[in-house]
């Protein structure tokens, strides 16, 4: 573990000794566990950040989907894709 120098207001620190004291904690703990919570939400919140730009992209699919009435369960494959271009550049 690293050791880490904080600067902070006197009244602050004797606030949070006591705080610590009756919370049966130390300042050090305090901090560190204040510290870990941030990182916790910050990750959390990119997990949901992710899962809602998933779901986006799902609904959208969906609705392509539907637009293009696609079978459900079907797979697209390379031939697919290229079909409407491959005259253009296979002139025989």
């Amino acid at each position: 573990m690293t050791n880490l120098t904080l600067s902070i207001d006197d009244d602050l620190l004797k606030q949070s000794r006591l705080y610590a004291v009756q919370h049966d904690t130390s300042v050090n703990a305090l901090v560190r566990e204040y510290l870990e919570s941030l990182i916790s939400k910050s990750k959390d919140a990119e997990q949901a950040g992710r899962l809602k730009e998933i779901e986006e992209m799902n609904r959208f699919l969906d609705e392509v989907a539907a637009k293009a009435q696609v079978p459900d369960g079907y797979r697209w494959n390379r031939e697919d894709a290229y079909e409407g271009r491959l005259p253009r550049w296979n002139k025989e």
